[in-house]
């Protein structure tokens, strides 16, 4: 299988049916595993009327925090490379195939694709923080992500929070993964 699509959900009932949906349009060798993180906003209940086995379902029992669902879509991918795709961030799912194809040609471990969520003052700081801890010019690691399945599971992350995405990202510089960040609207 050639991909495998992580949506971590927490409280996101206005749009998963949409972005679930277009995962499925996504036309690769895929599997489709949302982890919903303990939601109370009636998620969950509209998780529990899909039916059919075109999207595996992991309700967690608790609220384990955003980097513990990602680490449990890891260890049920099948896929050769992980998609993560966060429902609230508006990013096109379509910009799965660029990057893709950007990890094959280039033998990537990694490829980010930037929030499409306009700038701010601490974004700006996050990511200078980011690129210095990293020694690496990042834009922004908190949008779509993509990582080889198996490079992920060498870094053997145990972050259960928001910070997930940068000690992966921390990791992966640190020990000479190879990583890219695509622009953003490019494609």
């Amino acid at each position: 299988m050639k991909l495998t699509i992580v949506i971590p959900v927490h409280n996101h009932k206005d749009n998963i049916l949409k972005t679930i949906e277009e995962a499925k349009n996504i036309q690769l060798d895929k599997e489709i595993i949302v982890v919903d993180n303990c939601s109370t906003d009636g998620t969950r209940e509209i998780l529990k009327t899909l039916s059919g086995n075109a999207v595996k379902i992991v309700y967690q029992s608790r609220n384990y925090g955003y980097g513990m669902s990602v680490v449990t879509g890891m260890n049920l991918a099948q896929g050769e490379y992980l998609f993560i795709h966060n429902p609230e961030l508006g990013n096109d799912f379509k910009r799965v195939y660029e990057m893709l194809d950007l990890a094959e040609k280039e033998s990537l471990d990694a490829v980010f694709e930037p929030r499409l969520l306009g700038k701010n003052f601490g974004m700006v700081i996050y990511a200078a923080l980011v690129s210095l801890f990293c020694g690496r010019d990042f834009s922004d690691i908190n949008g779509n992500r993509l990582y080889r399945t198996a490079s992920l599971r060498k870094l053997d992350p145990k972050a259960s929070n928001i910070g997930f995405n940068f000690k992966v990202t921390r990791k992966l510089c640190r020990d000479g993964f190879k990583v890219k960040e695509v622009p953003v609207g490019r494609g």
